[in-house]
């Protein structure tokens, strides 16, 4: 009797240590088993699969430098009002409607450096922005991600602003021939409404 319990002691501690490995991450996931660590700005992978690895590996070599922006010669570097809010400030940013990061994962990863460069300063994707809506509420997320954030938040799009913004996100990705894989436009529209 005291060998089976010994036995089944074993087993125990072998299960609890080896599905300790199983929760030790609490972040969600998207499809291919990957998510982006909010900590350091990395995008990694879980899953085995091999489409897994592929992005593992290439979201790992992102990097914002790499794509030249300037964005003291955009057109709107000046403008103090926030185009997605309607708000005026006293500062804005310069915003990527299609963030760098999402061009990138959306099929600009395979760009050489002027075709980048190009992208980034493009004055049809900037807009100006309240720094908190732009750094915080819409980052590198996809429209319906941003949508969400800024509704539940202090702010909100001015009249009109959610489904234009959506067009141009829309516009923006298609002349540059972007995937909209990571995308649902449809789902967008709708909680704009």
């Amino acid at each position: 009797m005291l060998k089976k319990g010994i036995v089944v002691a074993i087993l125990l501690i072998g299960l609890i240590t080896a599905s300790t490995n199983l929760w030790a991450h609490g972040g969600r996931l998207n499809s291919q088993g990957c998510h982006n660590q909010t900590k350091d700005g990395t995008y990694h992978c879980h899953r085995s699969s091999s489409k897994s690895r592929v992005n593992n590996s290439v979201s790992a070599i992102y990097n914002r430098e790499n794509w030249k922006f300037r964005s003291s010669a955009s057109p709107i570097s000046s403008s103090v009002l926030g185009w997605y809010t309607g708000i005026d400030g006293s500062a804005t940013d310069v915003d990527h409607v299609v963030a760098l990061k999402d061009a990138y994962l959306s099929g600009g990863l395979n760009w050489n450096s002027s075709q980048k460069q190009t992208f980034a300063n493009d004055p049809l994707n900037h807009v100006a922005s309240v720094p908190y809506v732009n750094r915080t509420l819409k980052n590198a997320y996809v429209p319906l991600k941003f949508i969400t954030k800024l509704s539940n938040s202090r702010y909100t799009f001015a009249n009109g602003k959610c489904v234009e913004y959506v067009d141009l996100y829309v516009q923006v990705k298609q002349k540059y021939g972007l995937s909209f894989a990571r995308n649902n436009i449809n789902a967008a529209k709708v909680a704009c409404r």
